[in-house]
């Protein structure tokens, strides 16, 4: 079974854009195509709420969001098979997980608001820096993601890795 590709969604216009470039790359290289959103809600796990009680907001708005992204995946390529979880845990440390396991990850460049950004850190260069396998963040908007030929950076530390790239 040929490893995923991976793609973390937070429901941003930018995770929108790393999900239509992920979901063309999957159809391009015949890959599964995992999308993944980490939830704040672990503490839950497990926890069985009272018959009839209903499931906390945010919760129902975390599995929209995956929802959202699988349905709008689908109707981007009906041919990709395409799975959709919401995962507990910090997004880094779920994307790192699913790292593990994934032909490669791929994350918007920018989520919910640049101040959350700037308080919490960046989730891009952390994963960037710290994942088993290829890290694709994608940056720019949707005109500047059609064209065939997208300009690609590609960062090198390590000559014994970097041959792999």
């Amino acid at each position: 079974m040929e490893h995923p590709l991976v793609v973390g969604t937070d429901g941003s216009d930018s995770a929108v854009r790393s999900l239509d470039w992920a979901v063309d790359e999957a159809a391009r290289h015949g890959l599964p195509l995992r999308i993944v959103h980490a939830s704040s809600w672990e503490h839950y796990e497990g926890a069985a709420l009272a018959e009839g009680a209903e499931r906390p907001g945010e919760q129902v708005l975390e599995e929209a969001v995956v929802t959202s992204a699988a349905a709008h995946a689908r109707r981007r390529n009906a041919e990709v098979t395409i799975t959709a979880e919401v995962l507990p845990g910090d997004a880094v440390t779920t994307l790192l997980n699913e790292g593990l396991h994934a032909s490669a990850l791929v994350l918007g460049s920018r989520g919910h608001g640049e101040i959350a950004g700037l308080l919490l850190g960046s989730v891009g260069l952390t994963v960037a820096a710290r994942a088993k396998c290829p890290v694709i963040v994608v940056r720019g908007d949707a005109a500047g993601l059609a064209g065939t030929h997208g300009r690609i950076l590609l960062g090198i530390d390590d000559p014994a890795t970097a041959a792999t790239a």
